[in-house]
């Protein structure tokens, strides 16, 4: 009952303080994001085709540079560390990635996602295995997109009131320098 009190005086406040607004901005500076990805760890997962390769991998250090480029897509760098199996052989590997994505606001859970990711730029260790790596670059990454659409990058907090808020009324995402901006509609 306290939290409905709260709720409707924060928004008897804002309504009053701008009476002809429809939509308000809320946002999620990449600063944020990058400290909640630090906060997560690490994502793992593996994946191979029999008789060719297999990867047990976890993929670390995620960061974001949010709004740097024209096409409005977020761009992210991360490590991939893990036993990489060519064949026969298996062998401790790490890739350096750096991708692209676009990210999405899914406003049941109040959580930012990704989807339709492409790798960008890659580089990886032990160098006499990179000639096999570019092989199976199109199979990593489909499979490291299909993860990265099943796991937030970014969870709004249900014990912080302004990200209640932001979860009650936010709609869509926009991509701006250095942000995403929620839009809220709170007259529909």
């Amino acid at each position: 009952m306290k939290k409905i009190k709260l709720l409707f005086l924060t928004l008897t406040s804002i309504l009053a303080v701008s009476p002809n607004i429809s939509a308000l901005p809320f946002s999620i500076t990449e600063s944020q994001i990058n400290q909640y990805l630090q906060e997560k760890g690490a994502i793992a997962d593996k994946f191979g085709l029999p008789g060719l390769f297999f990867l047990d991998y976890q993929v670390r250090n995620l960061s974001t540079k949010i709004g740097q480029t024209n096409d409005k897509r977020v761009e992210m760098s991360g490590t991939l560390e893990g036993l990489f199996q060519f064949s026969n052989k298996k062998l401790p590997g790490k890739l350096n990635l750096t991708f692209d994505t676009i990210p999405y606001y899914n406003p049941e859970e109040g959580a930012v996602y990704l989807k339709k990711m492409r790798i960008l730029r890659w580089s990886g260790e032990p160098k006499q295995y990179m000639q096999q790596m570019q092989t199976i670059m199109p199979f990593l990454n489909e499979n490291v997109a299909k993860l990265l659409e099943n796991i937030p990058v970014y969870t709004l907090d249900k014990n912080n009131m302004r990200d209640v808020l932001i979860k009650k009324f936010a709609k869509e995402i926009h991509i701006e320098k250095g942000q995403l901006s929620l839009e809220t509609s709170m007259f529909q």
